[in-house]
């Protein structure tokens, strides 16, 4: 190969294509500009979902709504509830009966689902399952991971900017 077709060649080829992206780069620019805009539009709607969810997640809570209460969290008070009501059905049974026996076998029952319940909504922790996660704190860390990925399509966008603007 000559001396021409091994550098000027690219050379030229090189010049040909930056003068094409030098074209397309206003284009591109303004692209990414709306891009950007769309991105931080998107992330302030998120941000405005993540606080009002928060708000919510926050009052039900106080007020003991069944959203704000995961599924081993309900299972573990439905058996205290159901536990204390059988008690209390012992203690009215007259003695030597055999209700009170019945019953006295069905608060022993109930404690071992109790204990079972407890175990599995601690494991359920521990593996970060949803069943340990309340419908209102399942939509916050949605509305969190929400906002991180917005975030990051913001800082991808700038740098995508940054680079077509320097074409």
């Amino acid at each position: 190969m000559t001396y021409v077709n091994k550098i000027v060649a690219p050379m030229l080829a090189l010049m040909l294509v930056s003068g094409a992206a030098a074209a397309q780069g206003a284009p591109a620019v303004a692209a990414d500009k709306a891009q950007l805009e769309s991105d931080k539009a998107g992330l302030a709607r998120d941000k405005a979902d993540l606080k009002a969810d928060t708000k919510t997640l926050k009052a039900d809570t106080k007020s003991g709504k069944a959203a704000s209460e995961s599924k081993d969290a309900a299972a573990v008070a439905a058996d205290k509830q159901a536990l204390s009501a059988q008690k209390k059905a012992v203690s009215t049974d007259a003695s030597g009966t055999l209700q009170k026996k019945a019953d006295k076998a069905e608060v022993a029952r109930q404690k071992r689902q109790l204990r079972a319940d407890r175990r599995k909504a601690k494991a359920d922790r521990k593996a970060g399952k949803m069943a340990a996660v309340s419908k209102d704190a399942a939509k916050v860390g949605a509305d969190k991971q929400a906002v991180a990925g917005d975030k990051g399509a913001i800082a991808a966008d700038r740098a995508t900017l940054k680079a077509d603007e320097k074409k």
